[in-house]
Formats: C-alpha cells, structure tokens, sequence
C-alpha cells in the first residue's frame, strides 16, 4: 500500500499559521505537478490549489481544490486537510492529462461541469456510431426517464440514495400514456397486481442499465473521476423473466390463414420461419435472401453486429417465390399505400405498424393475444424441442452467448434433451433379461 504524503510545513494548522500572508506556498507532488497552499493577507482560512505544467503548451494551468481546515471542520468537499487536498488534487492532475489527450486526438473537450445530460448524450453518439440497434429506444428511455431526474446534475454530484429512490420511484409509477407530441406525460394508475408490479421493476431495472452504462462509459473515458455511486445501486431481483407466449402449429396456421392483408402476411412467414426481429425483418432487401446458401442476411441486429440465418428446407420455396422478378435493393418485406408524414420512403415497415394488425389478427384467429416478438419466441422455442444445441439457437437469434437463451428457453432444454436421448442413444444389444451379476 502507498504511503500517505507527508509535508513538514503544510500538513497541520499550527505548520501554516508561521507561513507568511498574502503569498503561495508550493510543495511538489510529482513532477510538474504542485500543491499550493495560498494564504490571504488577512490572515482568513487559506485555499488548496493544482498546478499543473503542460510541456505541449509550456505553460502552467492551475485549479481550485477547496478551502484549508485552518479554523473550521474539513469535510472532504469543500473543507479540505493536506490529505484530502492533495487527493483531489491527483484527481485533477488525470482529467487535465485526459483533456489534453482528448485535444491532441482532435476531440473538443467538454468545458464546464459534466452532468448527466452530457454523459447520456456522449453515451447515445456512441451507439449511432456503433450501429446499434437499441439507439432509438435508449434515447426515448433517456428523453422519458433519466434527463427528467437528472439532467443538469453533475455526475461528481450523484449519490447512491438519490440514483436508489430514483429507481424505486420509477417501479411504483404507472406506465406512460400514449399522448401528443409536446404534451405533458400522463401515467396509468399504479402497478397492483404481481404481474403488474414485476412489469414495471423489470423496466425499472432496464432504464437504471442505461443510466449506469452512461456513467461507466464516462469514467473509463476520463470524463469523471473519483466515485462511482451509480455502480452500487442494485437492480430488483427476479423481475426479469416473464412467461414468454409460444404458438402451437395449430394456432401458428391459423394466423397466417385469417390474414388478408398480404403484405403483413409475408412478415408473418418471415418471422416465422426467421426468428429474426421486427426491426430486423424491416431492414431486410430482396437480396439479403440467399438461396445457394439457404440464409438470410441481417445486417444489423440489435446488438448491431450482422449475422446471416440459417433457413429450414420447409421455407425455401416460400422465399424462393416472394424474390422472384424483383429488384434486389428494394425492400424484402414492403408496405405499401400507406400515407407518410415523417420519412419519404413509404414502402417500409415502421415501428408500430404491426401493433393493431397483430391484436386484431389473433381476435380473428380465435387465440389468446400476442406481440409480434412472441413470433420470435415460437420459433426458437420449436428450435429448442427438436434438440438443437442452445448455442446454435443463440447464432441464430443473434445472441453472442446462451444466456439469453437459457433465460427464456431454457425450461424447455431438459424435455429435448430427454427426446434426442431416446432418439439418438445407440443400440447396445446387451441389456437382455438376464439375471444379473450381483449388485447390479
């Protein structure tokens, strides 16, 4: 463990009450790098001050760090001991060496406090850029929750008590109203039953990982330093796994049978015989379909990576027929005559284009109602009871690992395991009626 810096004429009151006013008094810390303690000619408190050498710009910068306990209690913030002072000033020393990276690499550094808003915006600029398909919904998630409560705070600032109170508060509230744009958010009354309750923690948990994936970004860029509070606040347990809808065969064909509009239709197939994503589904062009190789190309996903999925012999001449004559740069899947306010292409599917199709789609095939993901959730779980490694269930949805997998499928894993055993065990020829050795 390091030793603690000790200092013959600055470390204790009595030391600097013999230090004359009106003057700095430096002792070096490392090198290029000093403690101030300035004392006023009036005889008041003294003042800790950073300075720092810059041999870029062969100049000295120099920061404020607090006030000395010269008559008054340190506190560690404002009121600061030799100790705490020359803490903070190592502290200072790191962010002015990471703003002068952030220079020489072409970066603008941030000027002034850094808060919140600005660690969600830097966070969101980093996901466009990585082409991740979560982007959207991050930011919607930090327009609705996060710049709300904390927006204009500084990150320094925050404590473990305020971020948990935050996310307790944000379980307890009801779900958001749809309402006009620029119009007051409104919520629905309270969660009450079970079902409701694990709901709203579980989109609690998952607006608290944005927030806290913001912060770390943050801090491993050197845009924070010091604590880290947020690390320490910790999601509700076991509110994350909902029970997930499969479809039967039975009712799988009956939804595709009552559909009418064929357009939506042949998303349904697509899903269907992809697991592929809505988002994903309506990203796709005719020339994402493969069929020497039997696959369908996504080029982003959520996690924004690409991957190519394996489609079953069964679908092939479906595919094989929608691609047929048609330019390979238009969309696989289209949506046409639909009026456009916000985007000039109208021949793609939006977000929530599926929404009311798909509630009125089950009333129509006399089955309970589901969500277009649950498309998702039947295929891989059809996956999962033929026996399919779960690590190739998970290429095929996207996943990087069976996690994800193993959350929602995984109950599921024992039974086909049980049936690829009695499928698949070989034939021995030697467990006849015999009597056996004894023991046996």
């Amino acid at each position: 463990m390091a030793r603690t810096k000790r200092s013959a004429t600055l470390e204790y009151w009595s030391q600097r009450q013999k230090l004359d006013l009106g003057r700095d008094h430096t002792e070096t810390l490392a090198t290029g790098r000093y403690l101030i303690y300035y004392r006023p000619a009036n005889g008041a408190a003294g003042s800790w001050v950073a300075r720092i050498y810059d041999p870029t710009t062969r100049k000295m910068r120099r920061g404020v760090l607090g006030v000395a306990d010269d008559f008054l209690a340190a506190e560690g913030i404002k009121i600061l001991t030799y100790a705490q002072a020359t803490t903070k000033a190592e502290a200072w020393f790191k962010d002015q060496e990471h703003h002068a990276l952030r220079i020489a690499g072409g970066e603008v550094p941030h000027d002034g406090p850094y808060t919140v808003a600005d660690a969600m915006r830097d966070y969101h600029a980093y996901l466009v850029k990585e082409g991740a398909g979560s982007a959207t919904n991050v930011q919607n998630t930090i327009d609705a929750h996060i710049l709300p409560a904390f927006g204009d705070e500084e990150v320094a600032k925050l404590t473990r008590k305020r971020i948990e109170d935050w996310h307790v508060k944000l379980a307890a509230t009801g779900r958001r109203k749809s309402v006009k744009r620029g119009a007051e958010p409104e919520h629905h009354d309270a969660p009450k039953d079970p079902e409701q309750i694990r709901q709203r923690k579980d989109t609690a948990n998952r607006i608290l990982t944005s927030l806290k994936a913001a912060l770390n970004m943050a801090m491993e860029q050197g845009r924070v330093h010091g604590m880290a509070p947020w690390r320490e606040v910790k999601a509700f347990a076991d509110v994350g796994k909902s029970r997930v809808r499969f479809l039967d065969q039975a009712e799988v064909q009956a939804l595709v049978a009552v559909c009418a509009d064929l357009e939506f239709q042949a998303l349904l197939i697509g899903a269907l015989a992809s697991g592929a994503r809505y988002g994903e589904l309506s990203r796709c062009l005719v020339k994402d379909f493969d069929k020497k190789a039997k696959t369908l190309y996504i080029l982003r996903g959520k996690n924004g990576k690409p991957r190519h999925i394996k489609l079953a012999p069964e679908s092939l001449p479906w595919f094989t027929r929608f691609v047929k004559d048609r330019d390979g740069e238009e969309p696989l899947f289209k949506h046409t005559g639909v009026a456009r306010d916000s985007r000039e292409d109208a021949e793609d599917w939006l977000p929530y284009d599926q929404v009311a199709r798909m509630r009125k789609l089950c009333v129509a095939a006399g089955i309970k109602p589901l969500g277009f993901h649950e498309l998702r959730h039947t295929y891989a779980s059809g996956l999962v009871n033929a026996g399919m490694p779960l690590i190739y269930v998970a290429a095929q949805l996207g996943h990087s690992d069976t996690r994800m997998v193993e959350r929602y499928y995984g109950h599921l894993a024992p039974t086909a395991l049980g049936d690829a055993v009695d499928t698949y065990t070989p034939k021995l020829g030697i467990f006849g009626k015999k009597k056996g050795p004894a023991g046996a």
